[in-house]
């Protein structure tokens, strides 16, 4: 759909996620993203990764068929630019060589897979972009399926980017297939501290009065905390540790409406919620707070600023 001549230009991200495939096209004006037009499509790349370390037939075919109808809306939105991520499954798939070609021309652009620390730079943009112009040093935390990343900047720049290939979709195969239970979570929490322990020093500091956290898992949690974690508000450490002991403790993973008959969600979120603590723990963050944005919105704050008076950053395939 052409826009007039007075309109601001369009943008997209695609994101080849581990849980879900997700396109924004939307315009970026005086400092805000407007969307014209946004999709979430729970493909559960990660989940179709089996023990041979390949992505299986049915879920290859059902990501097929989702960027076929992304194209379409593409097509209808006519974005000046268009940048194409994937993210943590399809760095390790080892059949991901082979099914790229097959995405490309089902969507009609390149897909770009990109490593753990472009993830989590594009992230932290995207945190930045909605909390707006600051002089305050920020720590980003991004605790996605395939994978989770910490970010450190001021304002617009990004100043340090660490990835571990731990996400909540892998925490929560590895520790709750057999069901959630406290035993359980404290052997999940363990295994998370152990992955983030080197991480402190990496950010510089002893710790953080305040950090962020993107939309995705973070968002989710907040959401099933209720009155113990309202969500859209700021969270402290100690009211993070009684989610634990709402969800867990006291089972409300399994009273939750939605996760209720879906066990390997629920094992996810148990499995996001273990990483999510371990990282408050050792970095020593005082409040988390929520911030709905993320790998997508960064993206297209990047497309604004690269394609403005330039060519489209990415032509079709």
């Amino acid at each position: 759909m052409p826009l007039s001549v007075d309109s601001p230009p369009l943008y997209a991200a695609v994101e080849l996620g581990s849980d879900s495939f997700r396109l924004h096209v939307a315009s970026w004006k005086d400092g805000a993203m407007a969307l014209a037009a946004t999709l979430d499509e729970p493909i559960r790349l990660g989940a179709g990764i089996g023990a041979d370390g390949c992505l299986d037939g049915a879920t290859m075919r059902r990501a097929l068929a989702c960027l076929r109808q992304f194209k379409l809306v593409l097509a209808h939105w006519q974005p000046r630019a268009v940048r194409v991520v994937a993210t943590a499954a399809l760095r390790v798939a080892c059949n991901a060589p082979a099914f790229l070609p097959a995405a490309e021309a089902a969507l009609g652009y390149p897909v770009e897979v990109i490593g753990g620390e472009e993830e989590g730079r594009l992230v932290y943009l995207g945190v930045a972009g909605a909390l707006g112009a600051s002089p305050e040093r920020r720590l980003v935390l991004d605790v996605g399926s395939g994978s989770t990343e910490i970010a450190v900047g001021r304002g617009d720049t990004v100043e340090l980017v660490q990835s571990f290939g731990v996400g909540a979709l892998r925490q929560g195969l590895a520790f709750f297939g057999g069901g959630i239970s406290p035993p359980a979570f404290e052997a999940a929490l363990a295994s998370s501290r152990s992955r983030f322990a080197d991480a402190g020093p990496f950010t510089g500091r002893q710790g953080w009065p305040r950090a962020y956290g993107a939309s995705g898992t973070v968002r989710a949690l907040f959401e099933l905390g209720g009155a113990v974690v309202p969500a859209s508000q700021p969270a402290s450490a100690a009211a993070l540790h009684r989610l634990r002991r709402t969800l867990v403790e006291e089972g409300g993973f399994a009273r939750s409406a939605t996760l209720s008959s879906q066990p390997a969600r629920a094992a996810q979120m148990a499995g996001g919620l273990a990483l999510l603590l371990a990282l408050v723990d050792e970095l020593g963050i005082d409040e988390l707070v929520p911030v709905q944005a993320g790998l997508r919105l960064g993206v297209i704050r990047d497309l604004c600023r690269r394609t403005v008076g330039s060519a489209p950053f990415r032509e079709r395939a």
